[in-house]
């Protein structure tokens, strides 16, 4: 919203500049997004929340500044120069649903002439992007900039039988508005009839056949409180936006209106030469006042951590219009009827929070009767990350959310809908961590980043037949070089085996037995390039790569490896605690064995077969031979045992038979020495 700064001069003294009272305005709660010149003027673009309808004004405007600045609220004086008759003898009000319509006033204007405003109105209204039309629209668009009460002016000798009827459209009727467009009603919409016809929607916008024109003498002015649902229903329901219904819709002063009916009124006396009959035609058949909230100087001090004193207390609520009556040491406040959003003792304490300074706060800790405690998987979570840290891995979140149809695709598990989804792109919770981590993936690698490193540490959401439970997940996905080419070394690139061990790195932070094998790989990674990870007969998740056909509507250049493990299992094991152990006193021995293994044996199987013999450090294989001198169906498997006794040195012979009982071992699945 448009404020004039020397419109707010007008209210309240104000020797700061326009930046340093900008300043004072923002931290006050009211934001000024900008302060622009135009036409010598200094103006602000203020942010002003839905919840403020009593500052969408210039006078809200400078209540704040005075409470801010301690200095003294200028309002307008209005002097209504009134004469017989009385205003009932020209013009008659019902209100038929006062649901709808809490209380409706009206003044009456005779002896009008309609003629260009005065310069310094029309000036003001066009900076603030209102187009002056005459001097009886401008007055009722000044008076909504100065006051925020939304009024409209008819022409008094246009509406039928001089009556107003505040109801609900008739079944058939029409209205054409002011802007020419024809409005089909309904008995949803309230309107503003005469004795005829509806002649204004309630809220929005006045009708073509009652409108002020060079013709009109006599003027019935329209200053009202209308329910902020029916004008929220009635704009949105014909794509209207009106200044009226803006600030309608978020509820208006109902202690305004005749105040802003009086306003009009002197100004319309003021210039437009008109007479002013005596008297307010105010129909409003349920007054009510606001109810009164105690405000406790424990609670007050308990909650801001500074203790206001008792003056400026009242002086601040006051200032803001509130009435304060004082009880011992707390306080009873009856809010205007302007701030409808202080319902509460903590809109009270906020409302003296924003205006006494949160910068006067002195930066203090809570004070907590029971200390903190960490969550039970902290610090496994903690040494998962430094170790991914360390790897080369950059940490992502992502959304809870997901797609139903990729749920489907991705899915393992039954998922949760959500009842009230943000967009059809996020109807459900997450059942599979895959799709955001190949949209990260997707997402760096259009940017020319061709050597990305991502993992997750999240939650998915598995859909029970109890309700639903959340089982932690580590999603990891790369893609491009394991080692960058440079100078003389042409580099490599990222394969299944690099995954394989920064995953072995990860799992090694805890005390368990990881396998691998093919069972039960998804459809979404490619055939051959893609590992089941388990403990014992648990399955913890898989590693490869993604199939390229998996991904119809993505086209990438270049392979993407993912890996996803299941935490929860792992939590429970706990973190493997680090042991230091003395380097050994004596060297170890290493002997190869080249085998003959049948195809498709993998090598969890061989390491299985070979147990953990005494003195065994370690087996790995070293190298992999297919060829002529193998036989068809099998594989030479060069396989490196290492072996060592604490104390001593191990003889020819004690490694000889150790290494035999290995072969031994594995003759049961059918793999023989390589002779």
């Amino acid at each position: 919203m448009r404020i004039l700064y020397s419109w707010l001069k007008d209210y309240v003294d104000i020797p700061e500049t326009s930046q340093e009272l900008a300043d004072k305005i923002t931290m006050a709660g009211l934001t000024v997004d900008e302060i622009f010149e135009q036409d010598g003027e200094f103006i602000y673009e203020v942010e002003i929340t839905a919840n403020r309808p009593d500052a969408m004004n210039h006078l809200g405007v400078a209540r704040e500044i005075a409470a801010v600045c301690d200095r003294p609220l200028k309002p307008p004086v209005v002097k209504v120069p009134e004469q017989e008759p009385a205003a009932a003898t020209r013009a008659a009000i019902e209100i038929v649903d006062p649901k709808l319509c809490t209380r409706y006033a009206g003044r009456v204007v005779v002896d009008v002439e309609v003629k260009p405003s005065p310069e310094w109105m029309a000036k003001r209204l066009e900076l603030c992007g209102i187009r002056a039309i005459n001097n009886i629209a401008d007055i009722t668009n000044y008076v909504l900039l100065e006051t925020g009460q939304p009024t409209h002016a008819f022409d008094l000798d246009l509406l039928a039988g001089n009556q107003i009827i505040v109801r609900t459209a008739l079944p058939g009727e029409s209205l054409q508005t002011l802007d020419g467009v024809d409005r089909k009603l309904s008995d949803e919409h309230l309107v503003i009839a005469d004795a005829a016809r509806p002649v204004a929607l309630a809220g929005v916008m006045g009708g073509l056949d009652t409108e002020i024109s060079a013709k009109t003498r006599s003027v019935l002015i329209e200053s009202a409180w209308f329910q902020p649902s029916s004008v929220r229903k009635t704009a949105r329901g014909f794509g209207m936006h009106t200044e009226a219904s803006h600030r309608f819709e978020r509820g208006a002063d109902v202690g305004a209106t005749v105040p802003a009916a009086d306003r009009i009124a002197a100004l319309l006396a003021e210039l437009a030469g008109g007479t002013v009959l005596k008297g307010v035609i105010d129909i409003y058949p349920s007054p009510a006042d606001r109810a009164a909230i105690s405000l406790r100087r424990a609670r007050l001090d308990q909650l801001l951590g500074v203790s206001i004193p008792a003056a400026e207390v009242e002086r601040i609520l006051n200032a803001l219009g509130f009435r304060v009556t004082r009880a011992a040491d707390d306080w009873e406040v009856i809010p205007p009827t302007a701030r409808l959003d202080v319902e509460r003792e903590i809109d009270l304490i906020e409302e003296l929070i924003r205006i006494y300074g949160y910068d006067r706060v002195a930066n203090t800790l809570p004070k907590a009767g029971v200390p903190p405690e960490d969550p039970p998987d902290r610090r496994a979570a903690g040494a998962l990350r430094s170790i991914a840290h360390s790897l080369g891995y950059s940490e992502t979140v992502a959304l809870s959310f997901m797609d139903s149809r990729e749920a489907a695709r991705f899915g393992r598990w039954q998922v949760a809908p959500l009842k009230n989804p943000l967009t059809e792109l996020q109807d459900c919770m997450r059942n599979s961590a895959v799709p955001a981590m190949l949209r990260c993936l997707a997402w760096n690698l259009n940017r020319g980043e061709h050597n990305v490193r991502l993992f997750e540490i999240g939650r998915l959401y598995r859909a029970t037949d109890s309700g639903h439970d959340e089982p932690a997940i580590l999603t990891m996905g790369a893609s491009g070089a394991a080692r960058p080419a440079s100078l003389g070394d042409p580099g490599q690139a990222l394969d299944f085996y690099h995954l394989k061990a920064d995953v072995a790195a990860l799992l090694d932070t805890f005390p368990a037995d990881i396998s691998y094998d093919t069972e039960g790989i998804p459809a979404y990674y490619r055939e051959g390039a893609a590992a089941r990870i388990s403990n014992g007969t648990k399955t913890l998740g898989f590693l490869g790569e993604i199939d390229p056909e998996s991904l119809p509507e993505e086209k990438f250049r270049q392979p993407l490896w993912l890996a996803e493990l299941l935490l929860d299992p792992l939590f429970a094991a706990s973190v493997r605690e680090t042991c230091f152990e003395p380097l050994p006193k004596v060297p170890a021995v290493h002997r190869d064995l080249s085998l003959l293994v049948p195809e498709g044996t993998p090598f969890a199987t061989i390491s299985s077969a070979v147990g953990k013999p005494e003195h065994l450090v370690s087996i790995e294989p070293r190298e992999i031979f297919r060829g002529k001198q193998v036989p068809a169906g099998r594989y030479s498997l060069l396989l490196r045992t290492v072996w060592r006794k604490p104390n001593e040195s191990l003889t020819d012979e004690e490694v000889n038979a150790y290494t035999e009982s290995v072969v031994n071992n594995l003759t049961a699945l059918g793999i023989e020495q390589r002779k």
